[in-house]
């Protein structure tokens, strides 16, 4: 397992409602361990398996949504 931790800004996030879909999106992919979202900075801080799910995968998970992460 190669766990990975990075926090990503989030193309999109305006308000408390967009956290609650953003985490129902990240709930809802196998491979991330962990996550915070900063609500404040529209930021997440993201721990996962990059052996079962990319960064890639998961940016275009939230990008069904109308989201994408940034570095």
């Amino acid at each position: 397992m190669a766990e990975t931790f990075n926090m990503y800004m989030i193309k999109g996030f305006r308000n408390e409602k967009d956290a609650e879909v953003i985490k129902e999106i990240l709930e809802s992919i196998d491979g991330i361990k962990k996550f915070k979202i900063e609500p404040a900075f529209g930021a997440v801080e993201l721990t996962y398996d990059d052996e079962i799910v990319t960064r890639e995968q998961i940016s275009q998970k939230l990008k069904t949504k109308g989201f994408e992460l940034k570095y």
